[in-house]
């Protein structure tokens, strides 16, 4: 990287961090002293001036950390004197950015270095004239620094060493991590808007946001010292500027597809360094072409080539010269509008942190605790409030008793008096003067101490009635927060999309067919272990497409089609269930040959009439296949029935449609999160069960509808429809109560197009339930999906009821497991003593349909050979212990393997080096770099042979 390219990126941060220092600033002038704010701004304002100084430094600028420490002081001094005194500091602060913005940008300048200088003397804590003059003099030597060498000419050919993705060990940890924040955010953007430019939209806002993402982009890795992303990012910036110049001119397909590679390789170096991807092997391929567009377009060259970048070839013939509009581009969104640029960069520039995913976990653990002692604490206050009803119920009742007792004391009371009274009392009549005894004033009493029972009693009625109140607002605040904390386990689908691109480009190569692939919903968000689980099912479900759903590029021009096939992967979510559809517009289902098939196989009688929909299921199941023969795609039968096995596991399913010559269209549902799920409780004795919600059709409370028998079979009647009766008990191995059907709740549910009755024996509630693992001993019990508990304590079982209905389809998985050879997978072994290469050729191979081991050198690949015996073996010429070539003559030498083939993949270019592994036996030998494209091809041919 030469230095006018780092003096920009370094003035790019500069001017990023500017409003934040003007904003930290004024808090650091104007707060008072005492006031614990004013730390806080102390601290974020030096520790950004701070941090770059510490980028100065690494880029070898040290005026510039020279210049940085002396504004530190200053800071520190301003926030030690009262108020009323920092003012004093306000010019010097506040100006110091935009002086040293305007030095890195004019620094062949000399009269910059000293204008930077001449304000830091008059800084309130100043420089002195000996300090000033050596500053000078660094600042002075940055400028006259001349790389004519490094700025003179670009370079015509691309080196390893220009791809290089390795971070410096002694890197800044702040700048890595504002890299790891940013990073993302900026490829995919620069990605969609070389689709966009791909799509013809030349507006001007597009062009220059990408330029700034790409010069953004180049900065931040320049800074960190990742220099294969700086090179790319560079001369990809260079070519979006002749763009924006030139935007009124015809854009040719050869520049579209430079930047797309170029876009798309930047999006997968970042995914590399962030450990979520593969090393990209195309990379310097991809830069070899930005360096003759970009050299083309410096020697004012014809910028009208047929020629189509790397990862476009999935889509068009290489040699083709296509006109532009005929083009069709790997995309993931529908072209976003000019106005959005301005809403998508907003959210790329949203502040973000990194969380350890153990202080998720126990983030997620104790919101599920919060929840549950809340859940307690409404059962305990609604139980108090009962007691409360009943206390007052019993003081109406003890009111009521004593009205009687008084009563009757008044009634039997004796008016007869003693002789003594009536002296007393003479000259009264008995109307005149009432006359009470003992009895009278114990009644009345116990009268006086019901009432201020009664009294305590409305009381606390009215505190347990507040306290629910307190009680409800916070069960909202805990549902919100539990909310809030199973989002931080959520990803947007839309981080598959290069993966699946990908593989759409490599499948394209291998069966010669050309596909454009739609992505629809990326930004759905799932949980991340199901968004993990699901990457093998739709890799599946896009080759199968492509394979066996779209035709050739001749065939589909006869019958009038784009010579370019569509697949549209759709993301949606329905409440608690999610929803994909891979659907493509080729040829459609053969079900005349799927009949054939499963005759064949025992799957289905001769007779037997079957729809639509029943004979496209058939597909679904483990080894069938339509292929006579079996090559690294297809032929195996195993795709279907992965996706079918992993929708299932998620308590959901996959639908089928098809039409002849219109296409196919696979739909998955599931559920989208394997923490949290809405469910139907019922209970089984003293037993509670959840049942999904995603598999109830409907609950019906016991009187409601019809119970019959038609042909041995129990059957359900509601409405105008019936359905097969299953107890619940049954399905989950507990002992049936002996009683009538119609003392039997039932809950109708629907698992694997299987459309049930299911009997229990109460139906309690439905709501949403925290998800526990059933633990190691009972990780292995049919049809346990998960334990929740209750506010009571109570343990509720959630069970899975594609297991528990899998008794009715079990003859037919007995037949389909029946040919075991027909499901197994081309294996591939391979050896390399790098774990980052064996992990991204795992990863390639893996994609592409091949089962794979790895060996980290010869002597480990010996011993895997012993238990495994593969198709192929893919090894690296250099490694510890044991060679490539060692190894291959280890192989030759076996009886067992001496027809495996064998591709050795090196650096090593000379002829000697292809001689001697020729002569130790192995098949084809590629030198590094090379493609995945090329790769492929070479181990199609070499297991072919």
């Amino acid at each position: 990287m030469n230095l006018n390219d780092l003096m920009q990126a370094f003035a790019g941060e500069m001017e990023s961090a500017n409003d934040d220092l003007a904003q930290l600033l004024e808090g650091l002038l104007l707060l008072d002293e005492f006031d614990p704010a004013l730390l806080d701004a102390l601290d974020g304002y030096t520790g950004l001036v701070e941090r770059l100084g510490s980028a100065a430094e690494m880029a070898g600028l040290s005026g510039l950390t020279q210049v940085c420490s002396w504004v530190v002081e200053n800071a520190l001094a301003a926030a030690s004197n009262p108020v009323a005194e920092r003012e004093a500091y306000r010019h010097f602060l506040s100006r110091w950015p935009q002086l040293v913005i305007f030095f890195l940008k004019n620094y062949t300048d000399p009269t910059t270095a000293g204008g930077l200088v001449d304000h830091l003397k008059s800084a309130p804590q100043s420089l002195d004239d000996e300090a000033a003059m050596k500053l000078m003099h660094k600042l002075g030597s940055t400028a006259a620094t001349d790389l004519s060498a490094g700025m003179a000419a670009r370079a015509e050919r691309a080196s390893p060493a220009d791809i290089e993705l390795s971070i410096p060990d002694d890197v800044d940890s702040s700048l890595l991590q504002g890299f790891v924040l940013e990073a993302p955010a900026q490829v995919a953007g620069l990605a969609q808007l070389a689709r966009d430019l791909a799509h013809n939209q030349f507006e001007l806002a597009a062009i220059s946001e990408a330029k700034r993402l790409a010069h953004t982009l180049k900065g931040t890795a320049a800074i960190i010292g990742i220099r294969g992303i700086v090179v790319l990012s560079h001369h990809t910036e260079d070519i979006l500027e002749y763009i924006e110049q030139h935007r009124d001119d015809a854009i040719s397909p050869w520049m579209i597809g430079v930047l797309l590679n170029a876009a798309y390789c930047l999006e997968q170096m970042v995914g590399y360094l962030l450990e979520g991807d593969e090393a990209p092997s195309q990379a310097l391929d991809v830069l070899q072409a930005v360096l003759d567009l970009a050299n083309a377009i410096d020697r004012g060259e014809s910028l009208h080539r047929g020629e189509i970048g790397l990862h476009t070839a999935a889509l068009v013939q290489v040699e083709g010269n296509l006109p532009h509009s005929a083009l069709p581009i790997l995309h993931d969104e529908p072209a976003v509008a000019p106005q959005a640029i301005d809403d998508r960069a907003a959210t790329a520039n949203q502040s973000a942190i990194r969380v350890p995913l153990q202080t998720i976990e126990q983030l997620f653990r104790v919101s599920s605790e919060i929840s549950l002692k809340m859940a307690a604490m409404e059962s305990k206050l609604s139980v108090a409030n009962q007691r409360s009803q009943e206390l007052l119920q019993q003081n109406i009742r003890v009111n009521k008793r004593l009205m009687e007792l008084e009563t009757l004391v008044d009634i039997r009371s004796s008016r007869v008096v003693s002789a003594a009274q009536s002296s007393i009392h003479a000259g009264f009549d008995p109307l005149e003067m009432d006359q009470y005894n003992e009895l009278h004033s114990t009644s009345h009493a116990l009268q006086e101490e019901s009432a201020d029972a009664r009294m305590l009693s409305n009381k606390l009625e009215d505190e347990i009635s507040q306290l629910q109140s307190i009680q409800y607002q916070q069960h909202k605040l805990a549902a919100e927060l539990q909310h809030l904390v199973i989002l931080t386990r959520m990803t947007k689908v839309g981080v598959l999309a290069s993966r699946l691109q990908r593989t759409v480009h490599a499948t394209c190569q291998a069966t010669g067919k050309l596909a454009e692939l739609v992505i629809h919903g990326a930004d759905i968000l799932l949980d991340g272990d199901v968004l993990n689980g699901l990457a093998e099912p739709l890799l599946h479900l896009l080759r199968n497409a492509i394979d066996h759903g779209l035709e050739p590029p001749d065939h589909r021009q006869a019958l009038g089609k784009n010579p370019h096939g569509t697949i549209v992967l759709t993301f949606e979510r329905l409440g608690q269930q999610a929803v994909v559809r891979c659907q493509d517009d080729g040829y459609g289902l053969d079900l005349s040959a799927v009949r054939q098939r499963a005759l064949q196989r025992g799957l289905i009688d001769e007779h037997d009439v079957l729809s639509d929909e029943q004979l496209a299921r058939l597909i679904l199941h483990a080894g069938f296949s339509t292929r006579d023969s079996v090559n690294e795609i297809s032929g195996r039968g195993v795709g279907l029935n992965v996706v079918n096995e992993w929708a299932l596991s998620l308590n959901g399913g996959v639908q089928i449609q098809t039409e002849l010559d219109r296409g196919s269209c696979f739909t998955l549902r599931f559920q989208a999160s394997l923490s949290t799920q809405h469910a139907l409780v019922v209970a089984l004795g003293k037993q509670l069960f959840a049942l999904p919600s995603t598999s109830v059709v409907q609950a019906v409370s016991r009187g409601v509808g019809e119970f019959s028998k038609v042909a041995g079979q129990s059957l359900f009647s509601i409405g105008n429809k019936s359905y097969p009766l299953q107890f619940l008990a049954a399905l989950a191995g507990l002992p049936q109560e002996e009683k009538p059907l119609t003392d039997y709740d039932i809950v109708i549910v629907k698992s694997d197009q299987q459309v049930l009755a299911v009997l229990v024996d109460q139906l309690l509630d439905a709501r949403e339930l925290l998800l526990k693992d059933a633990g190691p001993y009972a990780r292995h019990i049919c049809g346990v999906a998960g334990l929740s508990i209750r506010g009571d304590g109570a343990v509720v079982v959630m069970l899975d009821l594609s297991q528990l209905l899998q008794s009715t389809t079990r003859k037919v998985q007995q037949v389909s497991r029946a040919t075991p050879v027909e499901v197994a997978k081309s294996g591939i072994l391979i050896v390399d003593d790098s774990l980052a290469v064996r992990n991204s050729l795992a990863q390639l191979m893996n994609d592409a349909g091949f089962n794979v081991k790895t060996a980290r050198d010869g002597l480990d690949a010996v011993e895997t050979l012993r238990a495994f015996k593969p198709d192929l073996l893919l090894t690296d010429l250099e490694m510890p212990n044991m060679n490539g070539l060692e190894l291959t003559f280890h192989v030759r030498n076996r009886q067992d393997l001496q027809g495996l083939p064998v591709i050795m993949i090196t650096s090593r270019s000379q002829d000697k080096h292809r001689q001697q592994a020729a002569l130790m036996g192995v098949d084809t030998y590629i030198t590094k770099p090379y493609t995945d494209g090329e790769l492929l091809v070479s181990v199609r041919e070499a297991m072919r042979v």
